[in-house]
C-alpha cells in the first residue's frame, strides 16, 4: 500500500511540473480526460485515485515517463526532471518549457510572500538576459561547451530566434516582480565572465569591436547592479532584492522558487540548463543550504557601504581592462 501511495505522489508531482498553478492543471487535465472540474479537483486531493486508464492517457498526453516514478524508492530518492532547452535552434517544445517557467513565475510574483533564491558563481540570466550581446556570448559558451559544433562558429554566427529572445527578456521582467529576490553570487563571478571574455578573444572567435560591445553591456550591467544594491530594490517594480557576496566556493548552482502554492528547487547543470525536483523536502534541505552560505556571505544590499563600494569599483576597473 506503501508503494502505490509512493507512486501516486510521485504522478502528482509530475503533474504539477507541467502546470504548477492549479487552476491551470485542472485546465489542462479536463482537455484530456472525459470528466468534470470537480472530479479532477478529487483526484488532485488524492479523495479518489486515477485509474489506471486515466494515467496511461495523462502520461502519453505529456510524455511523463512512468518508469522513473515507479522505480524512485521512497525515503531514499526523490523525484528530479531534467529540464533541456535548445536555445538556438528551438523547437516547439523548448519554447513550451521555457514559457511554462515564466508562467511560474507569474503565479510567484502574484504571492505577497513570493521569492526567489539564487545560488551562483557565475552571471546568472537574470541580470545577462537583458543584453543582446551577452546572451550571445552565454549561449556561445553553452554551445562550445555541450554542444560542441563540427566547425568553428564565430561569435557574429550566433543567432537566437526572436521568439527564444522575448521569452529570455520576459523572464527578466517576471523576476523583477518576485516580491523578494535573494542573490548569494561568489565574490568572483564578474571576473569569472571577463577571463572567458578574454579566452573566447584569444582564440579568435571574438573581434575587438564585440570584446567592445561586451564591454559595454556589461559596465552598463554592474552598473544597474550597483544601483539595485544602494537601493535594496528594482526601480522599475519596487521589489526587494537582497544581494549577498559569499567568500566560500560555492561547489553547486542553485535556485529556489518558492509561493504559497508551490514550492521548486533548480539544480543548474549544463550551463543554461537545469534539474528540477517540486518535492518539499529537497526544497527544504535547499533552504537550510542557503541558510548556511548566507552565514559565510556579506549582505551587500543598502548595507556594507565600504565593501560594496570597493566590490563595485574593482568590478569596473576590470571591466575596463577588456580592451587592453
Amino acid at each position: 500500500m506503501m508503494v502505490v501511495e509512493h507512486f501516486f505522489d510521485n504522478f502528482l508531482v509530475a503533474l504539477a511540473e507541467r502546470h504548477p498553478r492549479k487552476t491551470d492543471l485542472v485546465n489542462a487535465l479536463m482537455e484530456i480526460l472525459p470528466l468534470e472540474r470537480e472530479s479532477i479537483y478529487r483526484r488532485l486531493r488524492k479523495d479518489v485515485l486515477f485509474t489506471s486508464e486515466e494515467i496511461v492517457q495523462i502520461s502519453s498526453a505529456w510524455n511523463i515517463s512512468l518508469d522513473n516514478i515507479i522505480s524512485s524508492n521512497p525515503g531514499k530518492t526523490k523525484p528530479f526532471s531534467l529540464s533541456m532547452i535548445e536555445y538556438i535552434n528551438p523547437q516547439e517544445a523548448d519554447y513550451k518549457l521555457f514559457e511554462g517557467y515564466n508562467r511560474m513565475l507569474e503565479v510567484i510574483g502574484k504571492d505577497p510572500d513570493g521569492r526567489i533564491i539564487e545560488i551562483t558563481g557565475s552571471m546568472p540570466g537574470s541580470w545577462y538576459n537583458q543584453y543582446e550581446n551577452l546572451t550571445r556570448f552565454f549561449t556561445m559558451r553553452w554551445l562550445y561547451k555541450y554542444n560542441m559544433p563540427d566547425n568553428y562558429v564565430m561569435f557574429s554566427d550566433i543567432r537566437i530566434p526572436e521568439r527564444m529572445r522575448a521569452l529570455e527578456r520576459e523572464y527578466v521582467d517576471l523576476i523583477h516582480n518576485i516580491p523578494e529576490v535573494y542573490a548569494v553570487h561568489e565574490l568572483h563571478f564578474i571576473e569569472h565572465l571577463i577571463s572567458q571574455i578574454h579566452y573566447f578573444r584569444s582564440i579568435r572567435l571574438l573581434t575587438e569591436d564585440e570584446v567592445t560591445s561586451l564591454r559595454d553591456e556589461l559596465l552598463d550591467l554592474v552598473n544597474k547592479m550597483e544601483s539595485v544594491a544602494i537601493k535594496g530594490y528594482f526601480p522599475d517594480t519596487g521589489k526587494k532584492y537582497f544581494l549577498y557576496l559569499s567568500h566560500a566556493g560555492l561547489e553547486a548552482e542553485y535556485f529556489l522558487y518558492e509561493s504559497k502554492s508551490l514550492s521548486m528547487s533548480m539544480v543548474r547543470v549544463l550551463e543554461r540548463n537545469g534539474i528540477t525536483s517540486f518535492d518539499k523536502k529537497v526544497f527544504q534541505k535547499f533552504t537550510n543550504m542557503f541558510e548556511a552560505v548566507k552565514r559565510l556571505s556579506v549582505l551587500v544590499s543598502v548595507s556594507n557601504t565600504l565593501q560594496r563600494a570597493e566590490f563595485f569599483t574593482r568590478q569596473k576597473n576590470l571591466i575596463m581592462s577588456l580592451n587592453n
